[in-house]
């Protein structure tokens, strides 16, 4: 039997090894492909206006971060179906509790006459 666990093992790890192998080298491929030999999705550069970003292959500076600022909270002023879904959240929450609530009592009430 523990002969068998041990070829489970051993089967298992070398699986998920070349699993891993795979990976690394289907990455470095693809970056072969793109013609780019920086690994990674995210890179941050110097410029002469200040730092800029790139993920993924999107530039992306400081300005554009502000902008992207200001319309989220421009966005995010009032949510009607979020407060709608808080509410309605909360009443449900405490009438589920008000009924458990009355289930334990019925509950003990009926143990405590077994108990007597």
């Amino acid at each position: 039997m523990a002969s068998f666990f041990m070829k489970c093992f051993l089967l298992v790890s070398l699986m998920l090894f070349g699993v891993l192998l795979g990976m690394e080298q289907a990455s470095k491929n693809m970056n072969h492909m793109q013609g780019s030999e920086d690994t990674g999705a995210f890179q941050v550069k110097n410029a002469s206006d200040g730092v800029e970003a790139e993920i993924l292959g999107t530039s992306i500076k400081q300005d554009d971060l502000k902008k992207k600022q200001e319309t989220l909270n421009h966005a995010n002023e009032f949510n009607v179906l979020g407060e709608l879904g808080a509410t309605l959240s909360g009443w449900i929450s405490s009438v589920i509790q008000a009924i458990l609530s009355f289930v334990f009592t019925l509950i003990t009430t009926f143990l405590s006459f077994f108990q007597s």
